[in-house]
């Protein structure tokens, strides 16, 4: 069963939250004032952008892949397109030869 989806405004308000707690906790982390409930704070939030980053670059990865296969879907397509406007100018010459 796959879990349901976030809409993407809540998705971005997440991070905007989680981005904005790493930069403070870091800020402590500079100063060596973290204490341990912080730095537990500081890693899951460090592996949860991780894991964000992750899921995008395969997301990535697969849209990438898509577009390679639909391109070379395209470029097929308008050989066919140039092959079938030749073949039609041929028969066209050739019809009108015979006519003439």
């Amino acid at each position: 069963m796959s879990r349901p989806r976030r809409d993407r405004a809540e998705v971005e308000r997440l991070r905007a939250e989680r981005r904005d707690a790493l930069r403070v906790l870091l800020a402590r982390a500079d100063r060596g004032a973290l204490t341990r409930a912080e730095a537990a704070l500081l890693r899951a939030h460090v592996e949860a952008e991780l894991d964000s980053c992750d899921r995008a670059r395969r997301s990535a990865g697969g849209q990438q892949a898509a577009v390679r296969r639909l391109q070379h879907r395209l470029d097929a397509a308008e050989a066919a397109i140039v092959e079938a406007e030749q073949r039609a100018d041929a028969a066209e010459a050739a019809l009108a030869h015979h006519t003439a």
